[in-house]
């Protein structure tokens, strides 16, 4: 029997602990950054089944490593990807839940079989996706940089072989005037609000000058506290997107800088920018892993789309600079539901994700057993990372 074809005959044999795993991760989510529980139980999975797993990786209390299959005489390594954070309201909303059921069923059925498994595999629990992005902070520290690929599977409303992001940088710019009665003495104040709407302003006007795909998103958080005080203080937070790092690091943000430092200026208040967050990267799409996944899903009767490009932003893309990096969609539904909804998270507790998670897990699967299988896949994978 051929190794994919033994790997996912054994899905049928963990797949109910994949269901119940997804199933406590949604009636139980914990938003980015504290994820302790959801933590703390994929841990418990993976040691109850012999794979050696701890908490409070890389000096952060939500992520954990485990070692899936250790080979000394390898020197392929590969990364199983793990995400488990929810959102504010609505939950396992973006499929986290499940996502992260698809690599703790994968790293199961490789240990299982790991007699057979030529690579030393390990699985990462990264946190914080949906804020912050705790890759980041891990790949720029190091942690993938020995990995000749990483992978995980999100999910969505079609099949694909692999994601396309934008990257992105969101700030904090807090302005600070000068308070005053509105009619007594307006002379007398420099408004922090008028300073943080006329930034508003220009970031419309840089957007009608930016490159296709440049997004540009935010909102107020602070304007005022009553009608009849020039505000002293207001404070305003804005991401702003593009299908290129460097476009957003070197043309966006010191254009955006500019402007809001010539806004203090013209309302004679203060400004400080303050980054939030880590700054997202676009994915390193790399087309000759991607159709290995591809020919996974058609030769398993998945239909699939390829994503011409981003309308989304996630770490892996940070991830995807250190080493090789996939992140192919499965389908939850074949509905036009928008993730990050309710009617979304509705369908991840139901019967619908089952099948979802098994498909999910055949992907990761056959892909590394045909990486095993064949060596030159990987090298043209290295090879292609090497040279883009």
């Amino acid at each position: 029997m051929k190794l994919e074809e033994k790997l996912i005959n054994s899905i049928e044999k963990y797949r109910e602990e994949a269901f119940a795993l997804n199933e406590y991760l949604f009636n139980n989510p914990e938003l980015p950054g504290e994820e302790y529980g959801s933590c703390k139980k994929i841990v418990e999975v993976l040691n109850k089944y012999g794979i050696k797993a701890e908490e409070n990786f890389f000096d952060i209390e939500t992520a954990f490593f485990g070692k899936v299959v250790e080979k000394e005489n390898s020197k392929v390594n590969i990364a199983l990807l793990t995400e488990y954070d929810a959102l504010p309201e609505i939950g396992h909303a973006c499929g986290h839940s499940a996502s992260a059921a698809i690599s703790v069923l994968a790293a199961l059925i490789l240990k299982d079989n790991e007699d057979l498994i030529d690579f030393n595999i390990d699985i990462i629990g990264t946190p914080d996706e949906e804020d912050k992005g705790m890759k980041i902070p891990m790949a720029d520290g190091g942690v993938f940089d020995k990995y000749d690929c990483a992978i995980m599977v999100h999910l969505a409303t079609k099949n694909s072989p692999n994601g396309r992001f934008l990257a992105f940088e969101t700030y904090e710019f807090e302005f600070t005037g000068k308070p005053s009665h509105a009619a007594a003495s307006p002379w007398e104040g420099r408004s922090a609000l008028d300073g943080l709407m006329l930034s508003i302003h220009a970031f419309d006007m840089i957007r009608k000058c930016a490159k296709p795909q440049t997004i540009i998103e935010g909102f107020i958080q602070e304007g005022g506290k009553a009608t009849n005080i020039i505000p002293e203080k207001a404070k305003g937070k804005y991401t702003f997107r593009s299908n290129s790092a460097s476009y957003v690091e070197n043309e966006i943000f010191p254009w955006v800088k500019n402007a809001v430092e010539g806004c203090a200026m013209a309302t004679q208040t203060k400004v400080e920018i303050k980054p939030f967050g880590y700054p997202f990267r676009d994915m390193k799409y790399l087309e000759s892993g991607t159709q290995v996944i591809a020919d996974v899903m058609k030769d398993y009767k998945m239909d699939y789309e390829i994503i011409e490009k981003g309308d989304g932003s996630s770490d892996i893309g940070n991830v995807s600079y250190r080493c090789p990096a996939f992140h192919p969609y499965v389908a939850l539904t074949d509905e036009d539901i928008s993730l990050h909804t309710k009617e979304f998270a509705d369908l991840v507790i139901s019967e619908k994700s089952k099948p979802c998670i098994e498909n999910g897990t055949i992907i990761i699967l056959g892909f590394l057993a045909r990486l095993m299988e064949d060596s030159n896949i990987l090298e043209s994978i290295k090879e292609e990372f090497n040279n883009n």
